[in-house]
């Protein structure tokens, strides 16, 4: 579950969320953000009026590609403050307040065709987003849906070791960073097929689909 220390951070980011990443001096870890967006899109192989849910939508920079996309977009956080960013933002789309580990509520107690996520699921660690992988897997995924997920991610553990020392002033060790290699290892275990694109020099799209 997510620590009250944690909501109480992004809500105090909320209004500045935006601005913080257009101005952000060092490429660690935000390098390639909007081509890590921009890949989402393009990996979710959209049509016209698909349902699509964000989870961590934050103040909804990734929702908004979707829903000019034509989808119909859902989005969930834990933080008020940011939903407050998103929905005016995006009045199209629907928000709802809620620990993405935890129960959802009932208007999001459905199946969608794509489920996405930008920059949230290093909040835990593997263990904790392969299961959240597998139970969106096998309860929120219409038949031929996928899970497309972009992050602070790395091809392998050695080269995120590397990153951590090239880094290591703005490492955070609260946060679990994606290494492409284990997470396919442990997505296979859990009967989860999974591809992974390097878009940045730390960030990164899987593909998650049911084996």
């Amino acid at each position: 579950m997510i620590t009250s220390d944690r909501v109480q951070l992004f809500d105090a980011w909320a209004q500045d969320y935006d601005s913080g990443l257009l101005s952000a001096d060092h490429p660690f870890p935000f390098a390639g953000y909007q081509a890590v967006l921009d890949e989402i899109v393009n990996q979710s192989q959209l049509q016209p009026a698909m349902s699509v849910l964000d989870l961590g939508t934050g103040t909804g920079n990734l929702a908004a590609q979707f829903l000019a996309q034509g989808c119909q977009v859902w989005g969930l956080d834990f933080s008020q403050e940011m939903l407050a960013e998103a929905r005016v933002k995006l009045p199209a789309a629907a928000f709802v307040h809620a620990d993405l580990l935890g129960d959802w509520p009932p208007l999001i107690q459905r199946k969608f065709d794509r489920v996405v996520s930008g920059y949230v699921l290093h909040e835990f660690d593997l263990d904790t987003k392969v299961h959240l992988l597998q139970r969106i897997a096998s309860r929120r995924l219409t038949v031929g849906g996928r899970i497309v997920v972009g992050d602070i991610a790395f091809q392998s553990m050695d080269i995120r070791s590397e990153a951590r020392s090239r880094w290591e002033n703005r490492w955070d060790e609260h946060e679990h960073y994606w290494a492409a290699d284990e997470t396919q290892t442990a997505c296979l275990a859990a009967d989860l097929y999974l591809s992974f694109t390097q878009v940045s020099i730390c960030g990164g799209v899987f593909l998650i689909s049911p084996d």
